[in-house]
């Protein structure tokens, strides 16, 4: 259902721009728009966290050797102060479907060839977007073929760490544990943008960068006006 509904959106797209990366590109921030109200909301739940972190920590001490008297005693904060500790996974949750289908969508370059004869996949005339990088690298010659075909992957696994980052320092009221998932999660784009088409780590970067810019936004210090004249 979700790839039927991409791939419609991802068309007219391409009818608009007559690039395919282009097409990619707005797709990627059209579903970043879509769902900025469930990334507000893991944000605003995050930064909830923050506040509550010293209370929670206290709470941890002096119940370190009662569990279940911690479990009743951080439920009551959590309730008091109308948060969730669970608040910042819907977002991930919903956007996995997403993602799914936009990789079925991707893997499948007879959907785009169907609708335009003289179909294009190339990315601001560079780089095919429709095949893997282990493709472009096999069928490539020369120093350019191997260099253009690593900027994507690269990208993707770059804007991956430049946003685990900033994710990880924002939460520090999460449990340990976030720096091994810094490191991992670049990793882990690098294996998925070796066998997948070119259009993946495309999608990926684009959708990391709106996302870094968004917590960007969202995280700012406060400034004299947001804070009536004082900075607290």
């Amino acid at each position: 259902m979700f790839k039927s509904i991409f791939a419609e959106i991802l068309i007219f797209f391409y009818k608009m721009t007559s690039d395919y990366g282009l097409a990619i590109i707005l797709l990627t921030l059209l579903v970043k728009l879509v769902t900025l109200p469930l990334s507000i909301k893991q944000i605003r739940s995050t930064q909830a966290m923050q506040r509550i972190a010293p209370e929670q920590k206290a709470l941890q001490e002096k119940y370190k050797d009662t569990p279940e008297k911690l479990n009743k005693e951080l439920a009551a904060l959590y309730k008091a102060n109308n948060v969730s500790p669970f608040g910042g996974c819907l977002p991930f949750l919903v956007q996995m479907p997403v993602l799914f289908a936009v990789i079925a969508l991707l893997r499948d370059p007879q959907i785009m060839i169907d609708r335009f004869p003289d179909f294009s996949p190339l990315f601001l005339g560079t780089i095919d977007l429709q095949q893997s990088f282990a493709q472009l690298i096999k069928g490539g010659t020369g120093v350019a073929a191997y260099i253009i075909p690593a900027i994507l992957p690269l990208l993707a696994a770059a804007t991956t760490y430049f946003q685990s980052k900033q994710a990880a320092s924002g939460q520090n009221a999460q449990p340990s544990g976030m720096g091994s998932i810094t490191m991992l999660m670049p990793l882990l784009i690098l294996v998925f943008s070796y066998n997948l088409p070119q259009g993946f780590p495309l999608y990926w970067a684009a959708g990391n960068a709106f996302q870094i810019a968004q917590t960007s936004i969202f995280n700012r210090p406060p400034t004299l006006a947001d804070s009536g004249g004082e900075i607290k």
